[in-house]
């Protein structure tokens, strides 16, 4: 596969991912630097830090513990 071959399956990648969200590319093809803005609208974020929230927590909080065997050393 050639370069330009595979700059373009990178580009089209790309812009089919941006398309799936709603976000705009902004492609630089000189230097090849992507800059994706996502859609403020749909974007969930902490008015406080402007981070994205965190997702559920995953705790396995339902198995019983595992005792170790008594012969194990750290």
């Amino acid at each position: 596969m050639t370069r330009a071959a595979f700059r373009q399956a990178d580009i089209e990648r790309i812009l089919r991912a941006a398309k799936a969200v709603g976000a705009v590319v902004q492609i630089d093809l000189r230097r090849l630097v992507v800059t994706i803005y996502p859609n403020m609208d749909e974007a969930k974020v902490d008015p406080l830090t402007g981070l994205a929230p965190d997702g559920p927590e995953n705790w396995d909080d339902d198995r019983p513990i595992r005792k170790l065997p008594d012969d194990f050393a750290l």
